[in-house]
């Protein structure tokens, strides 16, 4: 593997972790300016919405984070309504 390709990877795993620790301060550090610039409450809700969307991440982690927004009302990354309760994007 090259250098390049490793810093990718490290990159990619640190954004996982970042999302499925919801950790909002990680988040910051990964992306400075934009939208985590926003209140930690907008990057929560980000946070939130990137970990239901990601396909690799663990289920539980996905249900709760749908659980999560459709407590307070909030949709899909993409815009759209979430999927109903117990189903999960594909």
């Amino acid at each position: 593997m090259n250098k390049q390709t490793e810093e990718f990877k490290a990159l990619l795993d640190e954004r996982d972790r970042v999302v499925r620790t919801l950790d909002v301060e990680g988040a910051r550090k990964l992306h400075p300016g934009g939208y985590y610039a926003d209140p930690d409450s907008t990057v929560l809700i980000a946070l939130h919405k990137a970990r239901y969307e990601l396909l690799h991440m663990p289920a539980e982690l996905r249900h709760a984070s749908g659980a999560w927004l459709r407590e307070r009302g909030y949709g899909r990354m993409t815009g759209g309504p979430l999927l109903p309760e117990g189903q999960l994007p594909e």
